[in-house]
């Protein structure tokens, strides 16, 4: 993975797994940086429909009946 601020490769300190997500603490490996940063990563069977049904709400303009 790239960091977010340099662009330089990174590598992993630690990670934590839990139930829905992987969280994977990070630090920049260019000397002048050192930038720590974390990304999380959730699993997924499929498709995601809580974001799917937000994308919906933002597009959609309610109806008043």
């Amino acid at each position: 993975m790239l960091c977010p601020k340099c662009g330089s490769k990174s590598t992993v300190l630690n990670t934590i797994h839990k139930r829905e997500f992987t969280t994977r603490y990070r630090k920049c490996l260019n000397g002048r940086c050192n930038k720590r940063f974390s990304t999380k990563e959730e699993y997924s069977s499929g498709w995601h429909y809580k974001s799917i049904v937000k994308q919906i709400k933002e597009i959609v303009e309610p109806v008043d009946i």
